[in-house]
């Protein structure tokens, strides 16, 4: 259940304030007192429907995937 609201919390973030990097979102959950799982940043990027990656650029660690929420017809 924790793990469904956290990636519930990280879609709706990505929709209020998207599109954005994954070390975006990283230091959005971190801001918020939020625990980083691996796994459940995945699920919540990787399976959701409205979670599309729009593209790549290069972040202070190397190449980063650019993430955008959107309703796909």
């Amino acid at each position: 259940k924790a793990n469904r609201e956290q990636a519930d919390w990280i879609v709706g973030w990505v929709r209020k304030n998207g599109p954005a990097s994954t070390s975006q979102i990283i230091e959005a959950l971190e801001h918020e007192g939020r625990a980083v799982r691996a796994h459940v940043l995945q699920r919540a990027l990787r399976k959701s429907q409205f979670i599309h990656q729009v593209g790549r650029t290069d972040g202070p660690k190397g190449a980063v995937t650019i993430w955008e929420w959107r309703v796909e017809d």
